[in-house]
């Protein structure tokens, strides 16, 4: 009875255990991020950092590190110092390593190597140092990494950037903004603007944009603050010039409308005599008509394809009256009728016999 007790304490103690020994199925045991020891290799001058954890992070735990370069004013460590460029990864149960890599400004500088991924823009004095939280020193944070002082300062000749910040309003409510760089400059401009860092290169510039509603402050490493705020530009409320149309040409008094149905007619000025027959020299429409060549209907928005014309008749309307040369016919009609009668009259008269 007690060996079989004794062992079902030892099979608990052994499964307590186990999650904590065989993390992950490698068969080796992890550790909490707080508890967590690392090895690193540093090359300060061409900003490159590793760093492992001796054993790994258990499922859950993480562990930030960064690697970040300066622009300094000496050699030796001076302040001020402004950021140039910086790089974080994190170790976890998946990543038991990680590499870093920065750009190194080809002036005095200095890069760090530090737990956590809260990189100082700016370092202006001891109050705003890293401290011990440098890999490789020789307490706190930094401690539990060995390898050696991960940190490097050195370079040669002053940094001299020269940025320069413009801001520009538009009409839609934008402010534009152009961060450039001197040409005659010997490192490269940066620029914060938002908790975002912007490198330019010597004689380069770029172009951003920001809604209007609020300033934006941007610092740069000449150690100099520019503040943009959208105001809106002059001309903005006038109205847009409607583009250049052909000009309409309007008669100067109104126009009636005239349509193809309407018809003239024909009065004739004077009455007509067998030996005088005169038409009409006027002709007198349903509607008033103007001027013009041709007129355009209104309702449909076709032109007739004739043109009206005052003081002649239309050839296909019929002339009232009477012609000279018709009458002198039917005279000599009406004089051959009656010939032709009292001649049949004389011959029945002839042919009828004597009582």
């Amino acid at each position: 009875m007690l060996i079989l007790g004794g062992a079902a304490i030892a099979t608990t103690a052994l499964a307590g255990i186990a999650p904590a020994a065989y993390a992950g199925g490698t068969g080796e045991s992890c550790v909490s991020a707080a508890d967590a020891t690392y090895r690193h290799t540093f090359d300060g001058p061409a900003g490159t950092a590793t760093i492992t954890a001796v054993k790994p992070l258990c499922a859950g735990e993480t562990q930030d590190f960064s690697l970040v370069s300066y622009t300094a004013p000496k050699k030796t460590y001076a302040v001020p110092q402004f950021v140039y460029d910086t790089e974080t990864a994190r170790v976890d149960a998946g990543h038991r390593s990680v590499s870093l890599d920065v750009r190194v400004p080809g002036c005095f500088t200095q890069v760090d190597t530090i737990f956590g991924s809260a990189v100082l823009d700016e370092i202006t004095g001891s109050g705003t140092a890293y401290g011990n939280t440098k890999l490789g020193s020789s307490a706190g944070p930094g401690s539990r990494s060995s390898g050696g002082s991960a940190w490097y300062n050195g370079g040669d000749g002053v940094c001299a950037p020269r940025p320069a910040v413009t801001f520009g309003s538009d009409c839609e409510g934008e402010l534009h903004i152009r961060l450039a760089n001197g040409a005659d400059a010997t490192v490269d401009a940066v620029f914060v603007v938002d908790g975002k860092r912007i490198r330019v290169r010597p004689g380069q510039s770029v172009e951003r944009t920001a809604d209007a509603g609020k300033p934006v402050t941007i610092r740069d490493n000449s150690f100099h603050t520019s503040t943009g705020t959208w105001s809106k530009p002059a001309g903005c409320d006038t109205p847009p010039v409607p583009p250049t149309t052909a000009p309409t040409t309007t008669p100067s008094s109104p126009c009636p409308s005239v349509t193809p149905s309407a018809s003239a007619s024909v009065t004739p000025s004077a009455s007509v005599t067998p030996s005088s027959v005169t038409p009409s020299s006027s002709v007198t429409q349903s509607a008033p008509v103007s001027p013009s060549a041709s007129e355009s209907t209104g309702s449909t928005g076709t032109t007739p394809s004739a043109t009206t014309t005052t003081g002649t008749p239309d050839a296909s309307l019929p002339l009232t009256g009477s012609n000279p040369a018709g009458l002198a016919l039917y005279a000599l009609g009406f004089l051959l009728v009656g010939g032709g009668m009292v001649a049949i009259s004389r011959q029945v008269r002839k042919s009828r016999p004597t009582a």
